[in-house]
């Protein structure tokens, strides 16, 4: 009786690890796989040129002052420095852009709201995917993340 069910258990183990192949074509219909492999993670050549800026002036009869946005290419491809300045005031983040496959593209678009910003990328059919929401407001320097993106592979 213990050789029976041995054998059966192998069998069952057998066939539940082996892949099937009349269905492959169906399976590779319904998945949706994205090749990241095509661009680098690593750039060698980082330019010192901001590859997205803002610059609005402000209003100050004894200071030259402005709202100031510039973002930064880092050593890895899809990880960029933003430095933002309003009057005297410093901040720093970073923006982690989701490789989909195509080398990231940054772009800051200005809001209605005075001293306010969107900062995002474009994704593969060339939409503007906003990411981060920068602002001085209530005598403060704000970065806020207003979007969230990634990667990632859906079986079904």
């Amino acid at each position: 009786m213990k050789n029976v069910f041995y054998f059966f258990a192998t069998i069952f183990f057998i066939a539940c690890n082996t892949p099937a192949t009349n269905n492959s074509t169906e399976e590779k219909k319904d998945s949706v796989i994205i090749n990241v492999d095509t661009i680098s993670e690593v750039r060698t050549n980082i330019s010192k040129k901001p590859v997205a800026s803002y610059y609005e002036k402000i209003n100050d009869e004894l200071n030259d002052w402005a709202f100031d946005i510039k973002v930064y290419e880092t050593r890895q491809t899809f990880y960029f420095l933003m430095k933002v300045k309003y009057e005297e005031m410093d901040g720093i983040d970073t923006l982690k852009i989701p490789n989909i496959g195509i080398h990231p593209t940054i772009e800051i678009r200005k809001t209605n709201e005075k001293y306010t910003c969107i900062v995002g990328f474009y994704d593969k059919q060339k939409e503007f995917k906003e990411y981060k929401k920068v602002s001085f407001k209530n005598g403060a320097l704000q970065i806020k993340t207003i979007g969230h993106y990634g990667v990632y592979n859906v079986l079904k």
